[in-house]
């Protein structure tokens, strides 16, 4: 039986990520505490219509859409409704680590050589550091008011998130953060989408895929995150 616990996933290979969610859990089949080899339920929506007419559905889990003939026969065939990745493994983290900014300043989050997230912070009462070492963690999103829209309650910084935007630094790529223009929700470019500017946008939250910024820009909530809370990479 698939367990709902607190929990980050990612999938191995994308273009398009889901950082802000609208839940702290998952629901999956998990080996561990974290790993690469979870499998986790699809999270299907409506998305509107493929240009031949059809219905089209988002799957926020596996950033893909569903729809197409071979999605119909296997509804059809195993009586369930899954995108074409469900079987495929994800990288997760159970009971991440939630940092709330409002509680610390002098905030840095650094992806460090061994590809852990390096995050260093101070209290406010006595400047007590915090330092931690994760795969993924979670920016409590209640902390910071207007910077996403509110049903956001989380941002997950993960791994394959991490490494496109030190990557994107790095190659200096003009980067911004583009919101979605149906559900508000922030783009995340991924892979070499993170080494490429471009104006069209598709949501990794309800799969609307005509968004578009003003000039090409490589999009990620980390950026709006950086310029607003913390020092980030």
């Amino acid at each position: 039986m698939p367990l709902t616990l607190p929990g980050i996933c990612w999938p191995l290979q994308a273009s398009t990520g889901h950082l802000a969610v609208t839940t702290a859990h998952i629901t999956g089949h998990f080996r561990a505490g974290a790993g690469e080899d979870a499998i986790v339920l699809c999270d299907l929506l409506p998305a509107g219509k493929f240009r031949n007419g059809a219905a089209r559905h988002w799957c926020r889990t596996h950033q893909c859409y569903w729809g197409t003939q071979a999605d119909l026969a296997d509804r059809q065939a195993s009586q369930q409704m899954r995108c074409r990745q469900h079987a495929s493994p994800m990288g997760y983290v159970l009971y991440p680590v939630l940092f709330d900014p409002s509680q610390f300043h002098a905030t840095t989050l650094r992806l460090g050589p061994d590809g852990l997230l390096q995050l260093r912070a101070r209290t406010g009462d006595g400047g007590t550091l915090l330092a931690r070492n994760a795969a993924a963690l979670a920016i409590d999103c209640r902390a910071l008011p207007g910077l996403f829209p509110p049903d956001i309650v989380q941002l997950n910084i993960t791994p394959p998130a991490a490494q496109a935007y030190a990557a994107a630094l790095q190659a200096a790529m003009p980067m911004d953060c583009s919101d979605c223009a149906r559900c508000g929700h922030p783009h995340l470019d991924l892979g070499s989408f993170a080494l490429a500017p471009h104006r069209r946008h598709s949501c990794g939250h309800c799969g609307h895929d005509a968004s578009h910024s003003a000039t090409p820009i490589v999009s990620t909530p980390l950026w709006r995150l950086r310029r607003h809370y913390t020092q980030c990479f």
